[in-house]
């Protein structure tokens, strides 16, 4: 065997046994005698050609590969902002319990986009030097303002004719001002759609308002009907309140009886109008975890079944920790404020994300399309302050097993704890998802059948 030296680790008992994890995100299961001979540097054979293989080790064969993986985990830091929120307005023809965005009731006046500023706002995000540009239109309820809609898809393809980026639109809409139309306009210029299905109709509408369930069925069976094409795409989101706890298959059940094959069982932030609701809709992380967990047992059945449907946290996770970078703005360090997405509101008043907006203050407010230039954004003081507070490395993750899968928000932190350094482990969201990443790597040494699912979830 060759020299070599321990890369840093981080270790966890699963179990029986030992994971034990790295910065650049390679891990490994050892029992106990297996640790033991690690840490005093006693490798048999066998287990040294396990650990170099994995980078647990350092010698001269793998330290070029172990260089490259770490180069690739971090290739967001220099690709340039490449999510792009639009706020087409902030009227909204529902009232949902838990909702972020801070909405205004639909009679409500001055809260719209306007087309002039519409056009600065494409024009700055066309100043980002990313490849890769996806612009979504938000709300509110966004088709209550569809005629600047219209001039942002139109706009920005004209403008990407000149700068020739990879060019993803998209509308997130609950469908109650969907018609004809402006599905084949959606349809013709190829821009995604996605809605929020919270379950059975009962559930949906209790969280998201009377007669808000038939339009989004409605729809989502237009839309799949007109993906035979392969032009047309849909998507749909879910968020978990505390009556959706009681219903973890009928909220799986219904995906699979609208056609949705992905399935994203989030969490409440308390933001936005949600605060006011607060104490109905919350539950412990504990609670959440409990859920999700019946939730993605019942798919592992439904999977065996032929049925296929995927949940997207789960099938994140797995990514990561199979050494992908599925670019999820929230498990990145830093996270995507500002450097992997930026939000403008209707107003074009620029925000580091999209939960940035919904604090209810100006702490996370950047600037404005109409005074200031991308450059000026992305390195600003204050852009580099909020990215500073978002890196693991400096605070109580770095001694966490998960943390090279993992990555802090520092909105969440501020709106829980009221500040953007927080403690950490204390935070819903930190315990979410460390119970979470125990969930799904007791399942990969553990479940052989669960783990076939998952892997398949990240292939497909």
């Amino acid at each position: 065997m060759k020299e070599y030296r321990l890369n840093f680790l981080r270790k966890k008992k699963i179990g029986e046994k030992y994971l034990v994890t790295t910065d650049h995100g390679s891990w490994i299961y050892l029992g106990t005698e297996e640790l033991d001979k690690l840490i005093s540097k006693d490798l048999d054979e066998s287990l040294y050609a396990r650990c170099e293989e994995k980078g647990i080790i350092i010698t001269e064969d793998n330290k070029s590969d172990i260089i490259k993986n770490i180069r690739e985990k971090y290739a967001f830091l220099s690709s340039g902002t490449s999510l792009h929120i639009i706020v087409a307005t902030l009227r909204c023809n529902l009232h949902c319990v838990y909702c972020h965005a801070s909405s205004c009731p639909q009679s409500f006046e001055g809260y719209d986009m306007d087309e002039k500023t519409a056009k600065k706002t494409v024009d700055f995000i066309f100043q980002s030097p990313a490849k890769n540009i996806t612009i979504e239109i938000q709300g509110g309820e966004p088709l209550l303002n569809y005629d600047v809609i219209e001039y942002i898809v139109k706009y920005s393809k004209k403008l990407n004719e000149v700068h020739k980026k990879n060019l993803r639109l998209t509308v997130v809409t609950n469908f109650g001002m969907m018609d004809g139309e402006k599905l084949d306009f959606f349809e013709n210029e190829d821009v995604d759609i996605c809605t929020s299905l919270d379950g059975p109709k009962e559930l949906h509408e209790k969280n998201r308002n009377f007669g808000s369930h038939g339009p989004v069925v409605k729809w989502l069976e237009e839309i799949r009907k007109r993906e035979k094409n392969g032009i047309l795409h849909k998507n749909a989101v879910l968020t978990v309140t505390h009556e959706s706890l009681k219903y973890p298959r009928e909220i799986v059940d219904e995906y699979v009886k609208n056609g949705v094959k992905d399935i994203h069982l989030r969490f409440l932030n308390n933001l936005g109008n949600a605060k006011q609701d607060w104490e109905k809709i919350c539950y412990s992380s504990e609670e959440f975890i409990d859920y999700w967990k019946k939730s993605l047992e019942y798919i592992f059945e439904l999977d065996k079944s032929g049925i296929f449907l995927r949940e997207r946290g789960a099938t994140i996770i797995m990514k990561k920790i199979l050494g992908g970078e599925p670019n999820y703005l929230e498990l990145r360090s830093p996270c995507g404020a500002a450097i992997g997405q930026l939000l403008y509101n209707y107003d074009g008043a620029i925000y580091t994300c999209d939960e940035a907006r919904m604090v209810g203050e100006d702490i996370f407010k950047l600037g404005n399309v109409k005074e200031n230039n991308y450059s000026e954004i992305i390195s600003s003081n204050q852009t580099c302050g909020i990215v500073a507070a978002s890196i693991n490395d400096t605070q109580i993750c770095d001694s966490c097993v998960y943390k090279p899968y993992c990555g802090i928000c520092p909105v969440c932190n501020y709106a829980e704890q009221g500040s953007i350094i927080a403690k950490i482990p204390q935070t819903m969201r930190c315990q979410i998802y460390k119970a979470q990443f125990d969930y799904l790597f007791d399942k990969v040494l553990n479940d052989s059948i669960a783990k076939e699912v998952l892997l398949t979830w990240v292939k497909n």
